[in-house]
């Protein structure tokens, strides 16, 4: 088992809570909520964006994480869309029906996206900093 930077760490805990956040309410009215799993294609890119950013994680555990350090930049990369992704699903109207609001699960999910594009970003630092310190 190696062990996890603190970017890993920080990427991992975030892509649990954007899957939490996933089931959360992101669009309702008058009392009835639909999560991000209803009617959107936006579900799908948020999970494999959190699969992405748990998988150092996984892998550290299983001791295979130097095979995959590109995994660090992936995680990045998939955070900032997704940031990009959740924050235009939050301003620009989709065709909601009159009354319709966003809800806190979406709120939510956007600072857990960002959270996983900040911690690829220190993934990738630490590399960096572990390689030029060899």
């Amino acid at each position: 088992m190696e062990r996890l930077s603190q970017g890993q760490i920080i990427a991992a805990v975030a892509a649990v809570v954007l899957l939490v956040a996933t089931f959360l309410p992101w669009v309702g009215a008058a009392g009835h909520n639909e999560n991000v799993w209803k009617g959107t294609t936006l579900d799908e890119y948020l999970l494999i964006t959190a699969i992405v950013a748990a998988l150092p994680a996984v892998l550290a555990f299983a001791g295979a994480a130097e095979e995959f350090s590109f995994l660090s930049a992936a995680t990045f990369l998939f955070g900032v869309v997704g940031v990009i992704l959740v924050g235009l699903w939050l301003t620009v109207d989709f065709d909601f029906p009159n009354g319709v609001d966003r809800k806190w699960g979406a709120f939510v999910g956007l600072i857990a996206v960002a959270a996983v594009a900040y911690g690829g970003f220190r993934a990738m630092q630490e590399e960096v900093a572990a390689e030029t310190e060899i």
